[in-house]
């Protein structure tokens, strides 16, 4: 399975991107990772560009993972589970993982997503986000392993 993580915005700090290019590194032995930064202004403009970047025509071997505030709260085993569940349908080929910028997502775009999860009930700066998403998918797949990564 392909995994993939899209964010709205160039960083705006270089070590945001390092964090990020950690963990991309890590992950890469263990699944197939692609990363995309889409440039756009506004939420309803970055919504309609996300949604041509994604494809989103209801492709049911993709599942859209949408980042929120107003999303589920997943805790990292949860989220181990959540992938893992993905993995074992077989018929997921790619799960995409969405983080909006200043401006958040479209209405439009959180409807059409299969999930909407919110990282904690405070909000965070999306570059910040961004790195706390490549972290938790890291630690899925640390828990998935069974690697000791992650201590309960």
């Amino acid at each position: 399975m392909k995994i993939q993580i899209i964010k709205v915005g160039k960083p705006a700090h270089a070590a945001y991107e390092e964090l990020a290019e950690m963990f991309a590194k890590r992950l890469k032995p263990i699944w197939k990772i692609e990363e995309h930064i889409v440039r756009a202004a506004g939420s309803e403009r970055a919504g309609k560009e996300l949604q041509s970047k994604l494809g989103m025509s209801g492709d049911p071997h993709q599942a859209v993972v949408v980042l929120d505030e107003r999303g589920k709260d997943l805790t990292s085993p949860e989220l181990a589970q959540f992938i893992q569940s993905k993995m074992d349908l077989g018929h997921t080929k790619s799960l995409t993982f969405v983080i909006g910028g200043p401006y958040g997502i479209s209405d439009e775009l959180r409807q059409q997503a299969d999930f909407v999860w919110r990282l904690s009930k405070g909000v965070f700066p999306s570059d910040l986000a961004w790195v706390m998403v490549w972290e938790q998918i890291y630690r899925a797949a640390s828990i998935l392993r069974g690697t000791p990564y992650h201590h309960e």
